[in-house]
C-alpha cells in the first residue's frame, strides 16, 4: 500500500514540475530564447534549470527602454 502511495506522490510532483518547467520555458520565449533545449534543460535540471533560464539575457531589446526616462537628471 505504501508503495502505491509514494508512486502517486512521485507522479504528482513530476506533473507539477513539468508544468513549472513549461512556465519557465514561456519566460525564456518572452526573453527571445525559443529553442526547445531550454524546456528540456528546465525539466532535466530542475531548480538549476530554472535559475539558468532566469539568468538568460533579454534578446528582445526592450528591457532597458522602459527604465530610461527624460525626467531623470544628467550626472
Amino acid at each position: 500500500m505504501s508503495v502505491i502511495y509514494w508512486l502517486v506522490i512521485a507522479v504528482a510532483v513530476f506533473a507539477v514540475h513539468c508544468f513549472v518547467a513549461a512556465e519557465f520555458f514561456d519566460v525564456a520565449k518572452m526573453k527571445g530564447w525559443s529553442q526547445k533545449k531550454y524546456l528540456i534543460m528546465a525539466i532535466l535540471l530542475w531548480i538549476v534549470g530554472y535559475l539558468l533560464i532566469v539568468a538568460l539575457p533579454d534578446r528582445t531589446g526592450t528591457s532597458m527602454n522602459a527604465v530610461i526616462c527624460d525626467d531623470l537628471p544628467e550626472l
